[in-house]
């Protein structure tokens, strides 16, 4: 047995050495550097990524506004196939506008006025007494409060 306790004390002991000749290189820090260059680099990737977005939704907004503003000065004479684009253009601002105007006539169907509103402000036991004398066809009276 003294020949496996050898054999194990000496494993362990190289094992040691090689992960002491590891620690002590400069393989642990150019791992780390390496790592840390990299997490860098996604970064800076990220970063651009999301710069690139946000200048392509800027050219979508000024090409939307070079249409609209060619649209404005062309309304009049639209010339080729721009016709068929002012067309839908003119039907689509026509549908908004009924329903706008929908919209309008609805808000001033269901708006509040004063009188609309019905209130009566009355205690609590006598609106309870109302209630049942109404569930059983009686009229209230001053002995049912």
């Amino acid at each position: 047995m003294a020949d496996y306790k050898d054999m194990i004390t000496g494993t362990l002991k190289n094992i040691m050495g090689k992960v002491k000749e590891v620690a002590d290189s400069n393989t642990v820090r150019d791992i780390y550097e390496q790592g840390a260059g990299k997490a860098k680099s996604y970064g800076q990737i990220a970063k651009l990524a999301l710069e690139i977005n946000g200048d392509r939704e800027e050219l979508k907004r000024v090409f939307a506004e070079i249409g609209q503003l060619y649209y404005e000065q062309a309304k009049d004479a639209p010339e080729g196939f721009f016709r068929a684009l002012f067309a839908q253009a003119e039907q689509i601002k026509a549908n908004i506008s009924a329903k706008e105007e929908e919209i309008s006539y609805l808000k001033s169907e269901v708006s509040p006025t004063a009188a609309d509103i019905d209130v009566e402000i009355a205690e609590f036991e006598e609106v309870v007494s109302d209630t049942a004398a109404d569930g059983a066809g009686e009229a209230p009276t001053d002995e049912n409060i």
